[in-house]
């Protein structure tokens, strides 16, 4: 092999292995959001929004930028939301909850 077909082969190697690193370090980089324990949230009475639908609305009523993530991120990130600030109804509003043995809490 001369110098030039040696030349020629170690860079393509040297190509083939950026490339291939470039490919891992962006897979590995992709987050996923993560679910957190409680129930599933519905957007606005709908179960199956569209990813216009839940964006808006993660805008709008819960204050995230949602960015580019998948439905089923942002449909996640919307449940999360609503279980780390507790049981709410209309956004902020909470219900009333029975007492152990007072009945209904007063708000």
């Amino acid at each position: 092999m001369n110098r030039r077909s040696a030349c020629i082969c170690f860079l393509a190697f040297l190509k083939t292995s950026l490339v291939s690193s470039v490919a891992v370090a962006a897979q590995q980089t992709v987050k996923t959001v993560s679910r957190i324990a409680g129930p599933r949230w519905n957007v606005n009475g709908d179960w199956t929004p569209s990813l216009d639908e839940i964006q808006g609305h993660l805008r709008a009523a819960h204050g995230i930028e949602p960015g580019a993530l998948g439905i089923e991120d942002l449909l996640t990130m919307h449940d999360n939301d609503h279980n780390r600030r507790g049981h709410t109804s209309s956004h902020g509003h909470k219900k009333a909850t029975k007492g152990s043995a007072k009945g209904y809490a007063k708000f």
